[in-house]
C-alpha cells in the first residue's frame, strides 16, 4: 500500500514537471519579449489632465495624433485640455472628432519635434489567450509619476466591438493603451466590470477605419453609450504570442517556481478588545523569525501557525511605522523553512511575479512588476466637493450640500478667485494646489460673490469612495501609501495577505508584500530595504538574532 502512494505520488509530480517544463520555455519566451518593448510603449503612453485627477491616452504619430476614450474627452470638455508625456513635457491638446457608442477619440498637439508612438496593429489577427500589455493613469493625483504597465490575455470580442482581456483596469485607465506582444496598438481602455476579468477596449480596428473623420472633427454614432458584458470568444490556434490558457497557465508555472517558499509563510492572528485579526506572515530565519505588516497586526495575543499546524504564541520584537513593517519572534521545536533578505535581486519592470499562500492557488496570483522602486508619496489630498461650470472659467455650477466646500460657505454661482491667499484665474491654477493639501486641513477660499470679495475658511474632508462604480468592490489597506521604498505589481491580493513574499520567473524572492493600494496596484517592499528595516528593528530593541 505505501509502495502503491508512493509511485502515484512520484507520478504526480513526474507529470507535474512535464507540464511546467512544457511551457516554461514559452514563458520566459513572453517574459523576454515584454522586456525588450515595455519601455518603448511606456514612452507612447500619456497622461490626461481632467480637473484634479487625471486620465490617460496614447501618442498614434510622430507629429502629436492622440488617441483616448470618447468619454475622456466629455469630461474634458471636448475642446482643449493639458496633457503630459512620458517625458514630463506638458502640452495642449486640442479635442477633435470621437465615437460615442466606440468610445474612442482623437486628439492633437503641436510640437516640432518627433515624437515616440504606437502603430496600429489588427484586431482580427488575435487569438485566443494573445499576451497583451496594458498601460494607464490609474485613479491618482501623482502627475509625475509614469504610466503603470499591467500583463494580461486576449479572450474575445462583444457585440458592440469591444475587446475583453485579463489586464485589470480601474479609473483613471480610461483611454489608455493595450498591445499584443508586437508592440502594436490593439484597444483603448474603456470599461469594466466588477469581476478583475471583465475589462472591455475599444476597437483599433474602428479608429483605423473611421481615422479620417476623426481627423475632420466629426462626431461619430452620437448616443447613449452601451455596457455589453457579454463576449464571443476569440478564434483558437491563432495569434503571434499566445500561451493556451492565459493566466491560469502563468500561473501553473510560476508556481513550480515559487512552491518551495510555501513552507516559509504562517497566518498570523492577534486580538485586539475581542477582535481576531488575521493576516500573513513570512519567516526570515529559520529559528523563528517572522516578518509581516505592522498595521494588520495587534499588540495581544499573537499567534503563529505553521503550513504543517503547529501553532506557536508570538513575542512581538519590534515595528517600522513608516515602512509598516513588523518583525516577530516564535519558538518552533525544529528549524523551519526560511527566505533570505540578505540578497538583493534584480528588479526592472516587466518581470513576470507571483506571491506565495499557504497552499493556495488562484488564477489571479499572477503579474508583472509595474513601477520600479520608488518613493510612494501619501497621496490621500483634501477633497472640496464642487464642480465648475466650464474648464475656461471658476464659477461654481455646483457645490455638494455635504461636502466641504458647502460646509465652509461655498454656494453655487460664487467664482473662486484665491486659494490659501494666492491668486487663481484658471481652473489649472486651482487644482495645481490640492496635490499638497491633506484631509481635515484648512484653507482659505477667495470668492467673489454678487460682486462683493469674501474669503471662506473650508476644512477640506475626505475623498468618498467610488460609489457603486465597479472599481469600488476592490479592497485596500488602511495604509497603503506613504512608504519611502516599494515596488508596484498587478497582482490583486487581499489586504490581508499581505507580508507574503514575491516571487521572480527564475524562482527568486524579491520582496515583500507591504499594500494592496487599489483595484490594479499592489506594493511590495524590496529585498535590499527590507534587510535594513529589520537590522534597524533589532538594533533599536537591542535583540540578538
Amino acid at each position: 500500500m505505501n509502495y502503491l502512494r508512493i509511485t502515484f505520488f512520484t507520478l504526480i509530480v513526474f507529470l507535474s514537471l512535464s507540464v511546467c517544463s512544457k511551457d516554461i520555455g514559452q514563458v520566459d519566451s513572453l517574459q523576454e519579449t515584454v522586456l525588450n518593448i515595455y519601455d518603448d510603449l511606456l514612452r507612447t503612453t500619456v497622461r490626461v489632465e481632467v480637473g484634479s485627477s487625471g486620465a490617460s491616452a496614447v501618442l498614434v504619430s510622430e507629429d502629436g495624433y492622440i488617441l483616448t476614450a470618447a468619454h475622456v474627452m466629455d469630461a474634458v470638455g471636448g475642446e482643449e485640455t493639458e496633457v503630459r508625456l512620458h517625458d514630463g513635457s506638458t502640452y495642449t491638446a486640442k479635442c477633435l472628432g470621437k465615437d460615442d457608442l466606440g468610445d474612442y477619440g482623437l486628439m492633437k498637439i503641436q510640437t516640432s519635434k518627433k515624437l515616440p508612438y504606437a502603430p496600429m496593429g489588427k484586431v482580427s489577427a488575435l487569438g485566443k489567450d494573445d499576451a497583451c500589455l496594458m498601460f494607464g493613469h490609474p485613479a491618482t493625483s501623482e502627475k509625475e509619476r509614469p504610466a503603470i504597465g499591467r500583463i494580461g490575455f486576449y479572450e474575445g470580442i462583444n457585440n458592440d466591438g469591444y475587446l475583453k482581456t485579463s489586464c485589470i483596469m480601474m479609473p483613471g485607465d480610461s483611454g489608455g493603451p493595450i498591445f499584443n506582444l508586437k508592440g502594436e496598438l490593439i484597444g483603448i481602455c474603456s470599461y469594466i466590470n466588477r469581476g478583475l476579468n471583465m475589462n472591455f477596449y475599444a476597437s483599433i480596428d474602428n479608429v483605423k477605419k473611421n481615422w479620417e473623420r476623426l481627423v475632420a472633427g466629426e462626431v461619430i454614432n452620437i448616443g447613449e453609450f452601451h455596457y455589453d458584458f457579454s463576449i464571443a470568444a476569440a478564434p483558437e490556434n491563432q495569434g503571434s504570442h499566445v500561451l493556451k490558457g492565459g493566466k491560469g497557465a502563468l500561473l501553473t508555472v510560476m508556481h513550480s517556481k515559487s512552491e518551495k517558499y510555501q513552507q516559509a509563510v504562517v497566518s498570523i492572528e492577534s486580538n485586539k478588545a475581542g477582535i481576531l485579526n488575521q493576516t500573513y506572515g513570512t519567516i526570515f530565519r529559520s529559528n523563528g523569525y517572522v516578518l509581516a505588516k505592522s498595521s494588520e497586526i495587534n499588540d495581544a495575543d499573537l499567534y503563529c501557525t505553521l503550513f504543517n499546524g503547529e501553532r506557536y504564541e508570538a513575542k512581538l520584537l519590534g515595528r517600522d511605522e513608516a515602512n509598516d513593517v513588523v518583525v516577530l519572534k516564535i519558538n518552533p521545536s525544529q528549524k523551519i523553512e526560511s527566505i533570505s533578505i540578505n540578497s538583493d535581486k534584480e528588479l526592472a519592470v516587466g518581470y513576470f511575479v507571483t506571491t506565495v499562500l499557504p497552499g493556495s492557488e488562484s488564477n489571479s496570483l499572477v503579474g508583472i512588476v509595474g513601477l520600479d522602486t520608488r518613493k510612494i508619496l501619501n497621496k490621500d489630498t483634501g477633497f472640496f466637493g464642487i464642480q465648475f461650470s466650464s474648464r475656461e472659467d471658476l464659477l461654481l455650477s455646483y457645490v455638494d450640500p455635504y461636502g466641504a466646500a458647502a460646509k465652509g460657505g461655498l454656494r453655487n454661482g460664487d467664482v473662486i478667485t484665491s486659494f490659501d491667499k494666492q491668486k487663481v484665474q484658471t481652473r489649472s491654477d486651482f487644482y495645481k494646489y490640492l496635490p499638497d493639501t491633506r484631509p481635515n486641513q484648512k484653507v482659505l477660499i477667495g470668492v467673489q460673490r454678487g460682486g462683493v470679495e469674501k474669503e471662506l475658511e473650508v476644512v477640506l474632508g475626505k475623498r468618498r469612495t467610488l460609489g457603486n462604480h465597479p472599481a469600488s468592490a476592490s479592497e485596500s489597506n488602511t495604509v497603503r501609501d506613504g512608504f519611502p521604498n516599494a515596488f508596484t505589481h498587478d497582482i490583486p491580493i487581499l489586504p490581508t495577505q499581505c507580508g507574503t513574499p514575491v516571487v521572480n520567473l527564475e524562482g527568486e524572492v524579491i520582496g515583500i508584500n507591504i499594500a494592496r493600494k487599489n483595484r490594479v496596484s499592489t506594493l511590495a517592499i524590496p529585498l535590499g530595504h527590507l534587510n535594513q528595516i529589520v537590522q534597524n528593528i533589532i538594533n533599536e530593541t537591542g535583540h540578538k538574532m
